[in-house]
């Protein structure tokens, strides 16, 4: 589908209608009477998303489906309900990813403490899940799980969303990342993690069936176990599984995201490693993870990214200071914690300098002492 893209004062926060959310809540008290008159009357629809293509450190793209206000308002109402009235059902033994009251913490904490006692792990993810999900087989999991049926044609309708492009070339690349009209659900949405969630409830139920010891993040798998005959074992467990879904995993093979991990090797789940030190298991941050937390930061150093993310120089130490707090209390139980910490204070340095140094053309290096000290170089 093919639509005339206006040029958006903010990418991250503009949908294809042009209308920021600085834009909305300008009226906001009219706007939302309007929104929910059209929700009463049935005359609310869902528009299509505006895709951000940006490409990444393998030169590869990464598509970001950004959905209108007015969408975003709605989904994230049917998400605060939904989340709230089927918590118990979503908040399984299994499932940890987009969860009330769960998060990476919390799932990578759980992994650890499972491997003292079943030191073999398979750990393998859903192959491209959210853009393979079968649409059929969802409508058929919302339907069967969600009792409220006066909300089963928004919720069709939502999951339906389309990305809307500006041109053949931003089709092309679109098509290339294995993005199919009428199949999966587009990430940006509020409402995409709860839907893979709904759609993965009877695979969860397969898994506490055969009382394997898993922790499932959104499309991250880890199972932990006695031997490598398990790990294979639930492999093929799991292909079976999913395959009732139209969902497949990768095979166990050289360079698989799909990996068995022997008892005194580090296993990765979410970025940290479950590492055997002293005779037990314990949480590590890895080098990848630590290089993206390294490389999310240091983009704060750009003054342009910074209006994008509406952060002014009034907000800028406040804005680090609350991303580096975030990061810490992630990984507050990892074993080189200590190091994370030191290495985001050096990080922050970084970002201060370069954007005094190169956005406002200061040299720091002439600066006195307790101007240095003000502006929060050390």
């Amino acid at each position: 589908m093919m639509f005339n893209r206006s040029r958006p004062s903010s990418r991250n926060t503009v949908g294809i209608d042009g209308i920021s959310i600085n834009d909305f809540a300008k009226d906001s008290v009219a706007n939302l009477n309007k929104l929910s008159r059209e929700i009463r009357d049935g005359t609310f629809h869902f528009s299509g998303l505006r895709p951000h293509l940006i490409k990444k450190p393998n030169g590869k793209d990464r598509l970001i489906c950004i959905p209108t206000v007015k969408d975003r308002i709605v989904q994230r109402s049917l998400l605060e309900y939904l989340s709230t009235k089927h918590q118990e059902k979503l908040a399984n033994d299994v499932s940890y990813g987009f969860v009330k009251n769960r998060n990476v913490k919390l799932a990578a904490t759980l992994a650890c403490n499972l491997r003292k006692d079943n030191p073999w792990v398979f750990k393998t993810d859903i192959t491209s899940f959210f853009d393979r999900v079968d649409r059929k087989v969802l409508v058929q999991a919302i339907s069967r799980h969600v009792r409220d049926k006066s909300l089963h044609k928004i919720l069709f309708e939502a999951l339906s969303s389309e990305v809307l492009y500006s041109s053949k070339q931003e089709l092309i690349r679109i098509t290339k990342l294995g993005i199919k009209e009428g199949r999966g659900v587009r990430q940006g949405m509020p409402l995409s993690p709860i839907f893979a969630n709904i759609l993965l409830l009877q695979f969860d139920k397969a898994i506490k069936h055969k009382s394997y010891k898993c922790v499932r993040y959104a499309d991250d798998l880890i199972f932990f176990t006695k031997s490598a005959e398990e790990c294979k074992a639930i492999c093929q467990f799991c292909s079976i599984e999913l395959g009732k879904l139209n969902l497949q995993i990768p095979p166990i093979e050289p360079n698989s995201k799909s990996v068995i991990y022997e008892p005194g090797e580090p296993a990765e789940f979410l970025g940290l490693g479950l590492c055997l030190e002293n005779g037990s298991y314990v949480l590590k941050l890895m080098p990848k993870q630590l290089e993206s937390i390294r490389d999310s930061l240091l983009k704060m150093g750009s003054i342009k990214e910074l209006l994008n993310r509406n952060i002014k120089l009034a907000n800028l130490g406040q804005a680090i200071e609350s991303r580096k707090s975030g990061y810490i209390y992630a990984y507050v139980d990892c074993v080189n914690a200590d190091e994370l910490e030191h290495e985001l204070a050096n990080i922050q340095q970084k970002v201060l300098k370069k954007i005094y140094t190169d956005g406002l053309h200061i040299d720091v290096n002439k600066l006195p002492k307790e101007s240095r000290t003000f502006l929060g170089l050390l």
